[in-house]
């Protein structure tokens, strides 16, 4: 009696870790589709307000803009993958996107 009791709570915690592993998964891959749907989407001529409205609906990122001598940078990036993977979008001074790459 005391092993089955012992068999089914390693059950429960093997479809714990389990289900627990397919929900990072899951978002594992939606943050990093997310950087790379949302960065293919800042080309050149784009407007940096378009970018920021852009990236104020991701869920799974989060981005910082950093002020340069010739315009700026935007830093998007998914807490799931540790800042290793991100979105870089150069600005001119007029605010207008330069170039984008996901690194």
């Amino acid at each position: 009696m005391h092993a089955m009791k012992r068999s089914i709570i390693a059950d429960v915690v093997a479809i714990a870790a389990i289900a627990l592993l397919i929900t990072v998964t899951f978002y594992w891959i939606e943050a990093r589709r997310e950087v790379i749907i949302l960065c293919d989407n800042f080309t050149p001529g784009v407007s940096k307000r378009s970018v920021e409205r852009q990236l104020d609906t991701a869920d799974l990122l989060i981005w910082d803009t950093t002020f340069v001598a010739n315009g700026s940078t935007i830093e998007a990036y998914s807490p799931l993958h540790f800042g290793i993977m991100q979105c870089s979008v150069e600005f001119n001074k007029q605010d207008i996107v330069v170039f984008s790459i996901v690194e």
